[in-house]
């Protein structure tokens, strides 16, 4: 039997502004999905899809075909005669690309893929590279270091989120802290700056987005690609590192109305987040957020006065105490 974990993630600042050049600050969570594969000689794999809980399998040949096409869909979405939403027709098509991608030319695995996970899917917290980091380091044939597996994950998380950023495979492969920009991935040792988080920080998670990360970054690019507002994000960037926990509060509160003018920030959200100011904290989303409907995915929050308990919340958002993780995506042996 072979297993693999990795970390969920959240972004401090410079969502959105990392993929127009600028940096963004991103933290691994512990909150993970955990992957188990027991191997058999059937030539096929099962799993459980884990929204629909219906069984699933998946031969060699069924493979192939579903690469081709998630080939062709993706060159689609290049010429713009697909938007990007669309290149992914169900959540099983990234597990078989990225199983294709770990395999290459080697063998075809049967067995059953179990897996568990408390990192909530859509939510801005990095489900997707975790995900796809525990299907390769379960299933290539040799260990992976943290560079290829970092730019292998990147490679198949395109699939879902277009030109994405390096932000979430980073931090799901290196773990703890890292700031990305331009596709440069820099470890951040936390022992030459101050704790990268407030004391009292959670994470609260408003519901899963109406629109999908790929819609939100291409509006955003055809809105605001030759804006000045992004020179107001590296300002924000260059001082949380380096800021007291009374200056990273305001930081964040200009980080989340930088977001707000981008139009990611749902007016539901808003108001959650302007209850929280009101109570002396503050709080933004962590993520693409969402350019429709009323949840925005993931905020993370600083609260001086108590727990999100005391908030009113969205029926059915909960939350957690953000902890970093210091340990990235493995894999090992049972």
């Amino acid at each position: 039997m072979r297993a693999a974990v990795a970390p969920g993630k959240v972004i401090l600042t410079g969502e959105h502004a990392v993929v127009h050049g600028g940096a963004a600050l991103a933290i691994a969570i512990d909150r993970h999905i955990h992957a188990l594969f027991v191997e058999d000689n059937t030539q096929q794999l099962r799993w459980k899809d884990p929204l629909s809980g219906q069984q699933q399998s998946l031969t060699q040949e069924e493979m192939k075909h579903c690469v081709d096409r998630l080939d062709q869909r993706y060159l689609e979405w290049q010429e713009n005669k697909r938007p990007i939403q669309r290149v992914l027709e169900k959540p099983s098509d990234l597990l078989v690309y990225t199983l294709a991608n770990a395999l290459g030319d080697h063998a075809f695995p049967g067995g059953d893929l179990k897996w568990r996970s408390n990192l909530p899917i859509g939510a801005g917290m990095g489900s997707s590279a975790a995900f796809i980091a525990v299907v390769l380091q379960l299933f290539s044939e040799f260990a992976l270091d943290s560079k290829l597996l970092l730019h292998r994950v990147h490679f198949c998380e395109r699939l879902q989120h277009g030109k994405g950023s390096l932000i979430d495979a980073s931090s799901v492969t290196l773990g703890g802290l890292v700031r990305v920009q331009q596709g440069e991935v820099t470890p951040v040792n936390l022992c030459t700056h101050q704790a990268s988080i407030n004391q009292q920080s959670y994470w609260i998670f408003t519901g899963t987005p109406e629109a999908s990360t790929g819609e939100c970054v291409d509006q955003v690019r055809r809105d605001f690609s030759s804006s000045s507002i992004w020179q107001a994000f590296a300002q924000v960037e260059s001082q949380w590192l380096e800021a007291s926990e009374s200056e990273r509060a305001e930081l964040m509160r200009e980080n989340h109305r930088l977001l707000c003018q981008l139009g990611v920030v749902p007016i539901k959200v808003q108001e959650l987040i302007a209850e929280i100011e009101k109570l002396g904290g503050a709080a933004k989303i962590s993520g693409a957020g969402s350019i429709r409907g009323d949840a925005a995915g993931l905020i993370i929050a600083w609260l001086p006065f108590g727990t999100p308990d005391q908030l009113k919340l969205p029926n059915g958002a909960y939350w957690g105490a953000l902890k970093q993780e210091n340990q990235g995506a493995k894999a090992f042996c049972i």
